[in-house]
């Protein structure tokens, strides 16, 4: 009997180095499945975000016996959306002809749903070469599109049986939350082909990340830490911040995105320079430091986005022993999460009365019972949300 390993493609845009949560996650994933499988690896180039490239990159090493196949990189102005599709569109192309030309049919596949047009090429490579697809949902098409960029209705009905039926041919679709396996079942309902759905959760880094006390200053401080886009809802809570009209309630937010400079912008016209400030975008290695240098952490998803996609910040959160502010949709997975654990407070989008009362009512005599949800965040993120736990979900749902 041969002890030669079967081979397990890992398909990812992003990758580490590259730092992004879903670099860092299909990195860690591959190193894991190498107790399983010969892994090679598809993906992009080593620097994603040009605005990053000073930042430290050494806190994710890849095993070396990885063999990695890298595309080019392909230049986007966040700002045009001609240009992020088009953009989306060549990278999708570039890694679609490297799969083409190595994945063989015994071969195991394990892509991640990014960029968007990849899941309609793999699922039509698939239905000619029939080997084993495995798709990680970080975000479902062409819904979350249709969000971000707002396309006209005619093309999105189109794109959406197009997708619905890419999402079919998958084997085996992993989910990061109940409310988006429930939102893949319902996609795959109508077609005669319907894929396996487990459901595997994002980890938080509780070996890195230790909880640290934020030194008392009078202020009760709040925090976002990640991606600023559109579909974060970040600007939404400096117009509650500003409506709130509490001195005593600072925010910080880490991070940069194609929503940024309007934030700014925004903060500046509302004379709130003192109250929000912009730190720039951080390295994985400062996550200590920069998420212990709150009292809250704000995550936060727009109307609209049930099912479509789970904030993969809110994990390290969690491990950093941080009590979460929720702003999303009723049901989703970290709605669920938060109340289910008693670890943060949740409003939806449209509750501003709700949410400025609640800044409003913010103060330093909230400190203990605050510690006490992030004591227990902590504890919840240590018993179910470990990488080592995750990790082996992965191992062995592949």
């Amino acid at each position: 009997m041969s002890n030669e390993k079967e081979t397990l493609w890992v398909i990812s845009e992003l990758f580490p180095p590259e730092e992004t949560s879903t670099g860092y996650i299909m990195g860690e994933i591959a190193n894991a499945m190498l107790q399983k499988y010969d892994v090679k690896v598809i993906c992009g180039p080593e620097v994603y975000d040009e605005k990053k490239k000073n930042v430290s990159r050494d806190c994710n090493t890849i095993d070396k016996s990885i063999q990695l196949y890298r595309v080019a990189t392909v230049k986007e102005n966040k700002d045009s959306k001609l240009s992020r599709i088009k953009k989306f569109l060549l990278m999708s192309w570039q890694i679609f002809k490297v799969a083409k030309k190595e994945i063989k049919k015994e071969d195991k596949v394990l892509m991640v749903s990014n960029p968007f047009p990849l899941i309609v090429l793999m699922g039509y490579l698939k239905k000619r070469r029939e080997f084993n697809l495995f798709m990680l949902v970080h975000d479902i098409f062409p819904e979350t599109l249709r969000m971000d960029i707002n396309i006209p209705c005619w093309i999105y009905r189109i794109a959406e049986k197009v997708f619905n039926n890419a999402y079919s041919r998958v084997d085996t679709l992993i989910s990061i939350g109940r409310d988006m396996k429930d939102i893949l079942e319902e996609k795959c309902y109508n077609n005669k082909h319907k894929p396996r759905i487990v459901t595997i959760e994002n980890w938080g880094d509780v070996d890195g990340i230790k909880p640290v006390e934020r030194k008392q200053d009078g202020f009760i401080k709040i925090q976002y830490a990640g991606n600023i886009g559109n579909a974060q809802g970040v600007g939404e809570l400096v117009e509650n911040l500003y409506e709130a009209g509490n001195k005593t309630v600072l925010f910080g937010i880490w991070g940069t995105g194609s929503a940024e400079e309007r934030i700014k912008a925004r903060v500046k016209e509302l004379g709130l320079d003192e109250q929000v400030k912009f730190y720039g975008p951080y390295s994985r290695n400062q996550q200590t430091e920069v998420l212990n240098d709150s009292d809250i952490s704000l995550v936060t998803l727009v109307n609209g986005m049930y099912g479509l996609g789970v904030p993969s910040k809110t994990y390290n959160i969690l491990a950093a022993g941080k009590p979460i502010i929720y702003i999303g949709e009723k049901n989703t997975e970290i709605w669920r999460t938060v109340e289910e654990n008693q670890i943060g407070f949740c409003f939806e989008p449209d509750d501003k009365k709700g949410i400025s009362f609640f800044l409003n009512s913010l103060n330093t005599g909230d400190i203990p019972k605050l510690k006490e949800m992030g004591r227990k965040a902590r504890v919840l993120a240590e018993s179910k949300y470990s990488e080592s736990i995750i990790l082996n979900k992965f191992k062995e749902a592949i």
